[in-house]
Formats: structure tokens, sequence, C-alpha cells
């Protein structure tokens, strides 16, 4: 691409047709065309204006970035939609003004409940009814479908009051990775608790998570994946061959046996009622270099306390090196997490860092940190901080959310 202003570059206009060479030929418009146009006050002259500026690589990236902050919301969203389209500096552009504008979340597809594909692209397909057995059927009709292929997002919530509730998780996954040939643009899969009221927030989970590893390894394009429910009793990580040990026969040595690798997923929500000490250890120990979005929810109602261990490979950024969200929720010693993570290498990338539902007793950690002002969004609500920290809080440079101190909030487990 060329980024001098003064010469024509390959997609600008120029006068005297192929046969001239191209040194000598006048630009027309030209970045300095596309300039002038983004002083328009018609906001389709601007919009093909900043259509043109995305051929300039990063020069014309840089006038679409100032666009973010233009007061016309079809000039501002129309700036995203470019910028999410211009490679690593667009992306770092959205990173800076709004994580959520980049973040794979569930967010990027629209619910669909009726039964059929209408149009997969850009739609979650919600198999939820109290019934788990019609939820069930639904699915597999859906995988009959022809146009199953095009599915993109799939939700498979299981509803409390089932009898089958316990084992709907395991039933879940097993059917969906039969069909993984069926599902070939799955990117986004939801399993777990269903509710439709408030005040069944705190009802403790009876959906078992089952082991999650063939998933992963069945849909290496995955790029969401979100699991709700207990997570005590069974190994949610455990290879299908379970291998003890591994020694090599040259110096008799033990042979470290590598984390699993999934080279794709951006999004891990991990929204547990309950979560053994091990299976907290096997997440933070994937190896997810796409991961860019990581939630742990340690339990629903009761705080729970952390093994700070545990975090060392995501706190190290060995785990998930591009970690630009993070989220612990639910944690009993949510003060000695804060100080591990404010000191930890992640705070270089991280964006978004939300310590929420635990018991900080005072802002000490997150204030003393420089680190802190890096941070596009700290979330410390529901922990029960005093007014004075808060404002305290409030003076820090990045975006500061302290919701719901004294009482407890709606929890993420029954969206």
């Amino acid at each position: 691409m060329n980024h001098n202003s003064n010469q024509p570059g390959e997609f600008d206009a120029v006068l005297g047709g192929e046969q001239q060479n191209q040194n000598y030929a006048v630009v027309l418009g030209g970045i300095q065309g596309i300039k002038n146009r983004l002083n328009s006050e018609d906001d389709e002259v601007r919009i093909a204006a900043l259509e043109d500026a995305l051929k300039y690589g990063d020069v014309g990236v840089d006038l679409i970035i100032k666009e973010l902050y233009n007061s016309s919301d079809k000039i501002h969203d129309h700036a995203i939609y470019l910028l999410r389209k211009a490679g690593i500096k667009g992306k770092q552009a959205l990173l800076d003004y709004d994580p959520r504008l980049v973040l794979t979340t569930f967010k990027d597809w629209e619910d669909y409940y009726d039964d059929g594909i209408n149009d997969p692209i850009g739609q979650a397909y919600c198999l939820c009814t109290e019934n788990y057995v019609n939820s069930k059927n639904k699915l597999l009709r859906l995988l009959k479908d022809p146009k199953a292929k095009y599915i993109e997002a799939i939700k498979c919530e299981v509803y409390y009051k089932d009898p089958n509730c316990k084992t709907a998780f395991k039933d879940f996954v097993l059917t969906i990775i039969n069909a993984s040939k069926s599902l070939s643009s799955l990117r986004a899969l939801l399993i777990g608790d269903y509710t439709t009221t408030y005040n069944e927030k705190y009802r403790k989970s009876r959906v078992n998570v089952s082991n999650i590893h063939p998933l992963l390894k069945a849909y290496p394009n995955l790029e969401l994946l979100h699991i709700r429910g207990r997570m005590l009793e069974e190994d949610i990580l455990k290879p299908e061959l379970k291998i003890i040990q591994v020694r090599n026969n040259q110096n008799n040595s033990n042979i470290t046996i590598k984390p699993f690798r999934h080279e794709r997923l951006k999004t891990l929500i991990v929204d547990a009622d309950g979560i053994s000490d091990s299976n907290i250890t096997k997440i933070c120990n994937l190896n997810l270099p796409s991961l860019e979005y990581f939630e742990l929810w340690l339990s629903r109602s009761d705080l729970s306390n952390i093994n700070i261990d545990n975090l060392a490979p995501v706190l190290s950024g060995e785990s998930f090196p591009n970690l630009v969200y993070l989220a612990v929720r639910k944690c009993g010693n949510m003060s000695e997490v804060a100080q591990a993570i404010v000191n930890s290498p992640i705070m270089e990338n991280l964006k978004v860092l939300e310590l929420t539902d635990g018991n900080i007793s005072n802002g000490g950690a997150l204030l003393n940190s420089p680190a802190i002002n890096r941070l596009h969004t700290l979330d410390v609500s529901g922990n029960r901080l005093h007014k004075n920290t808060i404002e305290q809080l409030s003076s820090l440079k990045c975006r500061v959310i302290a919701d719901s101190q004294f009482s407890d909030r709606y929890y993420s487990v029954w969206e």
C-alpha cells in the first residue's frame, strides 16, 4: 500500500488513463481528498470517504479512528464497522475505545427460539424449554436440516426443575460432538442452567458439568464456550486416554506432558456453582493462544476461596497470552486475588478487570498500583466497599464501576 499522500496509490483515480506513466499522472482526491470529504455535512459523503480511507493503510486508519468520536451515530457506527476490518491497528483502536466492541460474546448473535433454521448467519439457536426431551428433539431436528452446516451459535440451556437436568449437560455434549461434521460452522456454544425468573437466582445448580475435553477437540474452530453448573464431582477436562507419565528413554527422566491447546477459542466463561480445585487448575493450564476473554465464577450464593497458585499460568500470561478481559466472581479471598493480578505480567495487555461479588476489604491493592490506570474498565461491584474507598477509586484514570456494594447483585449465571 502506498502511504505517501503525494503519490497515486493503487486505489486513486488518475487522469490520463492506463497509457500514461502513473508517476506523472494527476491524483484526483487521494488522502487529502478524503480529508476534505470527511468535513462534509452529508453523512453519505463522509461514509464513502471512510470506505476509501481504509484503502490507504495506516494513514487512512488514523482518519477512521478519529471518526469514532463523531457525534453522528451513523458515522460512529460505520467507523466501528471499518475498524473491525482494519487489522491489528483497527482492533487496538477499538480495544482502547471500548473493548466490548471487539470481544467475542453472545451479543454478536441474535437469540432465535423458533423451530427450524431461518437465516443461520448472525443468529444463536436457543434450545431451552422446560422439558429437556423437547430441547433434545429440537436439536436433533436442527441437525437433520441441510442448513445446519451454516449454524454459527447454539445455546443449550436446561431448566432446573427438569428431572433430567443432572445428566442433560453430558447428553447435550455427546450429541454435539457426534454432530461435528453437520455443525461445521459452529463458533459459539453455551451449555448449562436456564431459568426465567429473578427470584430463583440463589437456587443451587442441579446441572452437573461433564467432560468438555472431547468437545474442544471436536470443534477446533470454536471461538466462544460458556459452561454453567456444578463442577465439583467430575473432571471436566479429562483426556480420552489418560497418560500418567512419560519417560525419556535416553536419560530415564520424566517428560512434561503439554496441556491441551486450542488455537481459535477467544472467549471462555466458566460459570460455576461450585468448582473443584483440580478443575480450576486444569482450566488455568489450558493452552489458549487466541483467548481474549476469560470469566470465572467460583460459586452461586456462597463465597469460595481460590488458591492463587492455581491462577499462576493465567497471571503469567503463559496460558492465555492475548488476554484483555479477566473476570473473577464470588471469591472469598478477593483482596488477595486483586493483589496477585495487579502485580502480574498480564496487566501489560489487560483492558477490562472485573472483580465482583466478593469481599475486597479495601481498595489498597487497586489504589496503589500504577498498572490499574492502563485499564479501560475496572469493575468492583458487589464487594461491600466503603463509600470513602469508592471515592478514592473514582480518581483512577480508568473507568470504574462500583455498583451494589451493600446488597447482593443479580448474578450472570442466570442471564
